[in-house]
Formats: structure tokens, C-alpha cells, sequence
């Protein structure tokens, strides 16, 4: 049987727009954010992201101690613009 080489590692890997999953976690995991009023405020901060920092979120989903979500950079649609 023959033996195979290892594959080249790749040196860089460049995408044009990549797509980030973050995940936020609440210091020392306390459930802080298990009511609606917590929702509401990180619903609308995360809906005022493009115009506020440059960066538009996708899905989130809100968990009693921590947040996920996807985002990604207005930047290249920012530069096209002006």
C-alpha cells in the first residue's frame, strides 16, 4: 500500500466578505439576560449596528447568559459608496 503525503498547509486564505460567529458571555455566566427587557435592548443594539459601527448582524439568538450571533463588515459597501 502506498503512503500518503501530507497536504500543504495553507499559507493565507482570503475571503472577500467573511461571515463571524460571535458568542458574548455575561461575567461569570450570571443569567442577566433571561428576561424581555434584556431582548429588547440587545435587539435594538444589535439592529443599529450597520450605522452605528460599520457591521450588520444576521441571526441572533439571546441564551440567559450569553448572546450569539452572526456579523460581518459594511466596509467594502461603505468604500463602493462614497
Amino acid at each position: 500500500m502506498r503512503a500518503r503525503k501530507h497536504l500543504r498547509r495553507l499559507e493565507r486564505v482570503t475571503v472577500e466578505r467573511p461571515v463571524y460567529f460571535i458568542t458574548v458571555c455575561v461575567a461569570e455566566r450570571r443569567p442577566l439576560l433571561a428576561n424581555h427587557e434584556a431582548f429588547f435592548i440587545l435587539r435594538s443594539e444589535l439592529e443599529a449596528a450597520p450605522s452605528r459601527y460599520g457591521w450588520s448582524v444576521g441571526r441572533f439568538v439571546v441564551m440567559p447568559d450569553h448572546v450569539h450571533f452572526f456579523c460581518t463588515s459594511d466596509e467594502t459597501d461603505r468604500a463602493s459608496s462614497l
